[in-house]
């Protein structure tokens, strides 16, 4: 049971002093924030290239459908467009809509 408590105590101790630089990151500006720039190098980005392969090979399958319905330029935008500008134009670390 005591060992049980020292051991309780130690993740504490540890996990409070693992929080402690995120605590400080929150101080900073928006624009000068690392852990979102590090989690938007290493997800958002990767995430953002897979949803413009996809987009662009679901805006290829429409084509037959949006070119006689004149929504061919809707579709790219959203299919395309957007997933580009988010993966490639926005800056780093920048997650909301640009």
């Amino acid at each position: 049971m005591n060992s049980r408590f020292k051991r309780f105590l130690a993740v504490l101790a540890m996990s409070t002093i693992a929080a402690l630089p995120v605590m400080a990151e929150e101080q900073l500006p928006a624009e000068r924030r690392g852990g979102d720039m590090a989690v938007d190098m290493v997800l958002a980005r990767p995430i953002g290239l897979l949803s413009v392969i996809g987009g662009s090979v679901l805006f290829v399958v429409s084509l037959p459908f949006t070119i006689p319905s004149g929504s061919m330029d809707a579709a790219a935008e959203e299919l395309v467009k957007k997933p580009i500008n988010y993966t490639f134009k926005r800056p780093l670390g920048q997650l909301g809509q640009p």
